[in-house]
């Protein structure tokens, strides 16, 4: 029993080492932490774009609908008023809704007819105040061209509007609106 026995054990051989003598996955750790660093800074950069995009979108949208409301709100006549007071009713919410259904309501249509009064609105300058969240703040320089039997030369005045917006389920509303004054 004084033989000895030797048992050979194979070995596979060891994963490359990297010049610090660690691997992960069988790639150098360096290249590992790059690639991670790479994919964190794509995925910070796509929700940034992602949110600056919305945002855009959001201002370009309030721009779109204020423009087009300060306009329909300004030029209207007695043949008009019927289409224009339903297209801007479509355009409205809140307390403005109410405000503009009671102003334009029957006798505003006799008036218009009785002193065939035309006007007429230009948009001059739009810029958006303010976007957060759901809500919107909006001012435009309109100019409005008024004519009717009384007048010898149609009177332009140029007004400053605040339009203030929600985003409803049906896109942006205009709220309410502020005449903050006559620009000379």
């Amino acid at each position: 029993m004084d033989d000895e026995v030797v048992i050979a054990v194979e070995r596979t051989p060891a994963p490359p080492e990297t010049a610090s003598g660690r691997t992960l996955f069988g790639r150098p750790l360096h290249i590992v932490i790059l690639v991670a660093i790479l994919a964190a800074a794509i995925l910070a950069e796509s929700v940034l774009v992602f949110r600056g995009s919305g945002t855009d979108r959001a201002r370009d949208d309030v721009l779109d609908v204020s423009r087009r409301f300060a306009v329909l709100l300004t030029t209207y006549n007695a043949d008009t008023i019927t289409r224009q007071r339903s297209q801007v009713l479509s355009m409205v919410t809140g307390k403005f809704r109410g405000q503009y259904e009671e102003l334009t309501g029957s006798s505003f249509v006799t008036t218009l007819k009785e002193r065939r009064a035309d006007s007429k609105g230009a948009l001059v300058r739009i810029a958006v105040s303010e976007v957060e969240g759901d809500n919107a703040t909006v001012l435009a320089v309109v100019r409005v061209t008024t004519t009717n039997k009384d007048l010898k030369a149609p009177r332009a005045d140029t007004n400053l509007l605040e339009l203030t917006l929600v985003k409803t389920s049906s896109g942006w509303r205009i709220d309410n609106v502020n005449i903050l004054g006559t620009v000379s």
